[in-house]
């Protein structure tokens, strides 16, 4: 006899300030969350790494005193999309190269490298939500039918 299986949609949404700390707060929140919906691994790993590079660059570019930045997360079977709403509703257009050196210029990149899929949503005056896709390996997190 087989399992039908019932894909759930799961959601998850926080505020953050337009402060340095938030992007510790996210990538812990993230963590916290996905471990709460029975995800490990490098998935859980490359998305608190995607947090952390998107809430960055929403509170060191795009906050400009507006005070929040919005993160979430939403997965279903397997497939998970997060998401940063910043205030400013439009791209730098310019893409600086990261020197050799430096510490910086390298996060969007890092974003592209992990991700299945990866963009913007600009929306004038109403700001902007950057998000990425990661798959979560179903097949090693979730339980085997009839379990």
């Amino acid at each position: 006899m087989s399992t039908l299986r019932n894909p759930v949609l799961r959601t998850w949404e926080t505020v953050l300030t337009e402060h340095s700390t938030s992007v510790r707060t996210a990538r812990r929140l993230i963590r916290e969350q996905l471990t709460a919906w029975n995800w490990s691994g490098d998935p859980v790993e490359d998305l608190v790494l995607i947090a952390s590079e998107l809430v960055t660059n929403a509170v060191v570019h795009a906050c400009q005193g507006h005070g929040e930045v919005r993160l979430s997360l939403q997965e279903f079977d397997g497939d998970c999309r997060i998401e940063v709403w910043d205030p400013r509703g439009d791209l730098q257009l310019r893409r600086p190269r990261p020197r050799r050196f430096t510490e910086g210029g390298r996060g969007i990149e890092l974003v592209r490298q992990l991700a299945l899929d990866f963009g913007v949503i600009v929306r004038r005056g109403a700001g902007k939500r950057v998000w990425a896709r990661v798959l979560l390996d179903p097949v090693g997190n979730l339980p085997s039918p009839g379990s």
